[in-house]
């Protein structure tokens, strides 16, 4: 997650409460908040949440594919991406390209990095 979003930090969340993680966030001047759920090693879900006021959206995440899985590949670019948004012209739309976008920092005009976000029948794909 911290390849794909430059300004990130991982922490396990071990037992504490989503509660108290978002209490935690608002106390250090943390914009967003991102827990990344899991069965048997594989993301299923996602929770993005902006703070401190919202909004709040779940994602249920599908054919994960894993960096480690990938054979071949080379080191990823740390730098900031430039964003494309596909199809996400319906008023909901717009507001999940809202959520997303602001997750990103501005990229600089020479940045060669480039993330897709394809919204088709509801899907929404990441690249």
């Amino acid at each position: 997650m911290r390849l794909i979003f430059p300004n990130a930090q991982r922490m396990n969340r071990g037992k504490h409460e989503v509660g108290a993680l978002v209490q935690a966030c608002r106390a250090n001047d943390v914009t967003d908040l991102l827990i990344v759920h899991e069965h048997r090693g594989m993301p299923d879900g996602l929770i993005v949440c902006h703070l401190p006021f919202g909004p709040t959206a779940y994602f249920t995440l599908c054919n994960v594919v894993m960096r480690h899985d990938i054979p071949d590949l080379g080191t990823m670019s740390e730098a900031h991406p430039h964003l494309i948004f596909h199809n996400f012209s319906s008023r909901l739309g717009q507001r999940v390209a809202d959520i997303m976008k602001y997750l990103f920092p501005v990229p600089k005009e020479e940045s060669k990095r480039v993330i897709t976000f394809a919204n088709q029948d509801d899907y929404i794909s990441f690249r």
